[in-house]
């Protein structure tokens, strides 16, 4: 990959599962306009609050373009291997799993990540920010226009179940510029 994306490894998940899970009743959906989440303002420093305010300036204007669905459900905790956790070295008691889609044309805005909503979502108000990381999972195989960008690197075609991290403090965004949804497992949380 590069030095702000980082190859982890592979995972086998049950995929399918994992997926059906979007359709529960018991499952959370926060459906996020990137360009109206305050989580690109709380937290930041003042080189980051003008970076976020100028990216807000750039993409507001079509906000539709930064919509996309993060769903979560207890039971995505049940579909990760047992031998996940010390593999990759998370923290499962302050991991948060979300399942991210992006519907075709659709962004999340460059930002910098605070981990602001992971650490509002788990409630863990003293939870050290320093020690967070976020590993990134594609759901399924690489599809025309799905792609993550960290600064001037890009994962493209990436393998289903490809284990990668990232410079949070570097600025990212992902995309579906293509013609199917994008559906990636975020886990953010403690490692080491």
């Amino acid at each position: 990959m590069g030095k702000n994306i980082k190859y982890l490894g592979h995972v086998k998940l049950p995929y399918e599962e994992i997926l059906s899970l979007i359709h529960l009743k018991s499952t959370k959906v926060n459906t996020t306009y990137d360009t109206e989440d305050d989580c690109h303002y709380v937290d930041r420093n003042k080189k980051e609050l003008e970076y976020s305010k100028r990216i807000h300036a750039l993409y507001h204007p079509n906000k539709k373009i930064g919509l996309f669905y993060r769903y979560s459900n207890e039971k995505l905790f049940d579909l990760i291997p047992k031998n996940f956790w010390k593999k990759f070295k998370m923290h499962k008691n302050t991991c948060r799993i979300t399942i991210m889609r992006h519907p075709p044309g659709t962004v999340s805005i460059p930002h910098i990540d605070v981990y602001h909503n992971a650490v509002k979502e788990l409630g863990k108000k003293g939870l050290d920010t320093n020690r967070i990381r976020r590993i990134w999972i594609p759901l399924t195989e690489p599809k025309l226009g799905h792609a993550l960008f960290v600064g001037n690197e890009v994962a493209y075609n990436v393998k289903k179940g490809t284990v990668l991290t990232f410079n949070k403090n570097i600025p990212h965004s992902g995309c579906n510029i293509g013609d199917e949804d994008r559906f990636v497992l975020t886990m953010t949380g403690y490692y080491g």
